[in-house]
């Protein structure tokens, strides 16, 4: 005999679910999000459940204060991809909610996509660039991690890097800026 809890779960569920829990506190994972039709079900080590929560939440482009959306200039790297600008541009800080500014002769080095972003190769190791570290095009100055596959990122700029707007282990969006570069 099954009794049906919350009008959601059945009695086998609910063993179920304290087995996935287990599993969770045992592995290295920090969450783990179940979703079906008629329900989702995020549960999280650490207060990684509201991390996830939070990133969910969409997050309007900066206006002009006329309802006109700011223009973003950016140039191509050579993989022809859109992730760093060469113009003053006025970005809103995802998880700080300050305003993030280019300065003249200054860059900033953006996600590529969304995911998770990780500014050493591995826990303990040395972080891959620091304050006033000096980049070249091809070195990588972090890793972003999306379902288990990590990609390198690169500076695609030569530079000084004069600022890392987001943390070890960060969920980061697209376009988000990553570190401040001040052009050599």
């Amino acid at each position: 005999m099954t009794k049906n809890l919350f009008g959601i779960f059945e009695e086998s569920d609910i063993e179920r679910l304290v087995t996935l829990i287990s599993k969770l506190e045992e592995s290295s994972f920090d969450f783990l999000k179940l979703e079906g039709e008629d329900i989702k079900i995020v549960i999280g080590k650490n207060g990684m459940s509201d991390v996830i929560e939070i990133c969910q939440t969409k997050v309007e482009a900066p206006s002009k204060g006329n309802g006109e959306y700011a223009a973003k200039p950016q140039s191509e790297d050579e993989n022809g991809k859109n992730n760093i600008t060469d113009e003053k541009e006025t970005i809103s800080n995802f998880n700080q909610g300050e305003d993030i500014q280019e300065q003249e002769g200054t860059v900033f080095i953006k996600a590529p996509t969304a995911g998770l972003f990780y500014a050493q190769p591995e826990p303990g190791a040395p972080l891959y660039v620091k304050v006033g570290d000096k980049v070249n095009k091809d070195t990588t100055v972090a890793l972003l991690e999306i379902m288990k596959v990590y990609n390198a990122i690169a500076a695609g700029v030569s530079g000084e890097i004069t600022k890392i707007h987001v943390q070890d282990m960060e969920l980061v969006e697209a376009e988000q800026p990553l570190f401040s570069v001040k052009l050599i």
